[in-house]
């Protein structure tokens, strides 16, 4: 923690004594001067000691004064009582009051060396415990660079060290880690930043209100990917040697976790094609012997899908949500490109996919009921079908079966094919003869009374035998028979369409 006046005024044998301001202050040196513009001479954040000896009694030189001590950075004045001034002057503190400057006063008895020595001090201490913060910091991460997997122990560790968002990516841009949880939304960003700069540079830019900096990863020769750190506040000093050690300790395995990770994923794949093709006791044997969790129980199975480029992003951000990990949901890609989501049946499960989806542009879904493991191969077939031929409107969203059907046919098919087949198939109702004795309201009037004759004719206020000839009519036209139910589907399909 930097030394704060608060320390100063914790010295009880300084009797130093707080006049006006904060006591959060930062404090870096204190320096004495009796110059009536001692400016040119002190830094930012340094405390300055004065008697006040080139300054009168009355208030006219201080607004002068003050307004210089603000504009150059001095966050807190020393006044020292007795010699010039028997106390500190009213006109300075009320014009330090208006500036936001700090005023203490320090009585005859405390000589200035003291306070200067006690600012020493203090930095030297601090200093010595942020080294022992830092050493301790070095030991964690090396500790966690022995924790399986060591890529992404590493990130999670620094994450919490410096209460930052960290992301580790490969080369080619995929994500190896990140943590917290919602780090992954900025990963996109720091792709685009490196690649405008296309630099493998060490940079630093801003990003939603947080500084980030990238660094490097890897040997000189060939760098293997990038190390991500952002937060509101940028790192100082020894937090900066902190992120320099875990970028040592990850270059010297991100191009194996790069390795690993896809292994991993050929593996989950393997797993998945298993369950799949209905061989769950061989599958449940091969993950026991991979280390690969499957849940337990009835499960649910989502087919996922999102534009090429998007793809791995999607994966990426299922296989990093703890919540997935946590109820050991089966993460995988199928070889039809889809992503797949085994997860247990449970409250709130398919929220957790939600959000996902949510979070990667351009994806969305299907989710299926809760089965046994040993049904997903019956069931797979039709969500995949699903996933595969979802709506524009389905975009961002994870459907469930139920969503599906309550959307309806019309919405799988595009606004202009099905205006052109509903005209083609209501094309023959409307040539010059069939308007002249109106069989399209007659053949739809007939179709909205489920083939009810005598309700058709009441309602067209015709003849019950005059509407029958007109059915002929359209029959005729048509070519098919009205006892055909799939001519009568088409038909109030076609009218659905053409009245939408």
């Amino acid at each position: 923690m930097p030394l704060t006046l608060a320390g100063l005024l914790a010295h009880r044998d300084l009797h130093l004594h707080l006049r006006t301001g904060r006591t959060d202050v930062v404090v870096q040196w204190a320096h004495v001067s009796e110059l009536v513009d001692p400016t040119p001479y002190v830094d930012r954040d340094t405390l300055l000691l004065t008697t006040g000896l080139g300054l009168g009694r009355t208030s006219r030189r201080w607004p002068e004064y003050v307004d210089r001590l603000a504009r150059a950075g001095v966050p807190v004045v020393g006044f020292g009582v007795g010699l010039r001034h028997t106390e500190v002057p009213p006109p300075l503190i009320a014009e330090a009051a208006g500036r936001g400057l700090t005023v203490v006063e320090v009585p005859k008895a405390t000589r200035f060396s003291a306070v200067v020595r006690a600012v020493a001090d203090g930095l030297v201490a601090e200093e010595r415990a942020e080294q022992t913060a830092a050493m301790e910091r070095y030991r964690g991460l090396v500790r966690a660079a022995l924790t399986p997997p060591p890529h992404r122990s590493v990130i999670t560790r620094l994450a919490g060290q410096l209460d930052a968002w960290v992301l580790l990516l490969s080369r080619e841009g995929h994500l190896l880690a990140g943590a917290p949880e919602q780090a992954r939304r900025h990963a996109e960003r720091v792709r685009l930043e490196v690649a405008r700069t296309r630099s493998w540079h060490s940079a630093v830019f801003d990003v939603g209100g947080d500084r980030v900096s990238l660094l490097p990863v890897g040997g000189r020769a060939r760098t293997a990917g990038v190390l991500a750190v952002g937060r509101a506040a940028p790192l100082h000093g020894h937090e900066r040697g902190v992120v320099e050690v875990a970028v040592d300790l990850l270059s010297l395995g991100v191009a194996q976790a790069a390795e690993v990770l896809g292994s991993e994923r050929r593996e989950r794949a393997t797993v998945l094609s298993m369950i799949l093709a209905g061989r769950c006791e061989a599958a449940a044997d091969a993950a026991e012997s991979l280390g690969i969790p499957l849940p337990d129980g009835p499960v649910r199975i989502a087919a996922l899908t999102a534009p090429v480029e998007r793809r791995a992003d999607l994966l990426e951000a299922l296989e990093n949500q703890n919540s997935l990990q946590i109820v050991s949901a089966l993460v995988a890609e199928d070889d039809g490109g889809r992503v797949v989501v085994v997860l247990p049946a449970v409250e709130g499960d398919a929220g957790v996919v939600q959000n996902v989806i949510s979070a990667v542009s351009g994806s969305h879904g299907v989710v299926g009921e809760p089965v046994e493991m040993t049904d997903l191969t019956r069931v797979w077939p039709k969500i995949a079908a699903l996933a595969d031929t979802l709506p524009a409107t389905a975009l961002g969203r994870l459907l469930t079966t139920r969503d599906v059907a309550d959307a309806g046919l019309l919405s799988y098919v595009g606004p202009a094919e099905a205006d052109g087949w509903a005209f083609a198939t209501l094309a023959p109702l409307q040539a010059e003869e069939a308007r002249r004795i109106d069989l399209l309201g007659t053949v739809r009037a007939y179709l909205a009374h489920n083939g009810n004759t005598e309700a058709a004719s009441n309602a067209l206020g015709i003849h019950r035998r005059t509407l029958t000839y007109r059915l002929g009519r359209a029959e005729a036209l048509l070519g098919r028979s009205f006892s055909d139910p799939g001519l009568r589907a088409e038909l109030w399909l076609a009218f659905t369409v053409r009245e939408r």
